[in-house]
């Protein structure tokens, strides 16, 4: 018996030390963020939460299209989710075109074929997640400047 005590002891006391959690933190975009803005001058990207912050298993962003902009066809290999909260525009999932607007949720699996464009005279606004951290390495290249009116 003492010999299955021992054992057991061993395995509950030796467990692996758990990481440090990324510290939390709230971020006022309007007025404590600066986006990173593509090189079209197009889009912008407000971080709220990813990697570089600390996050550690998710992308968190405001993400904005000014009338005009296209996402050209990609893939990424973490589900997406987006909100939108302005603007209208034509999402196209794996051949599917929806038209959305202020109001709508979107779902996109890993892995799927994904394109918009901006339909409207108003920029879209939507809230991004990626479940998953990589996808998000894209807006690396976007430069950290006040987006132009």
């Amino acid at each position: 018996m003492l010999r299955y005590s021992s054992l057991f002891f061993s395995l509950v006391c030796a467990a692996p030390a758990v990481a440090e959690p990324a510290p939390a933190h709230v971020v006022q975009l309007a007025t404590e963020s600066v986006p990173a803005v593509a090189g079209s001058g197009k889009a912008s990207v407000w971080r709220i939460a990813g990697q570089a912050e600390g996050a550690k298993n998710a992308f968190f962003a405001v993400l904005e299209l000014k009338p005009g902009a296209k996402v050209p066809v990609h893939r990424d290999a973490t589900e997406e989710y987006l909100y939108v909260l302005s603007g209208t525009g034509d999402i196209t999932i794996d051949g599917q075109t929806t038209s959305v607007a202020p109001g709508f949720g979107i779902f996109m699996p890993a892995g799927a074929e994904v394109s918009f464009a901006v339909t409207g005279s108003e920029a879209v606004q939507v809230v991004q997640f990626f479940a998953g951290q990589g996808p998000e390495k894209k807006y690396d290249a976007w430069t950290g400047v006040k987006p132009a009116p």
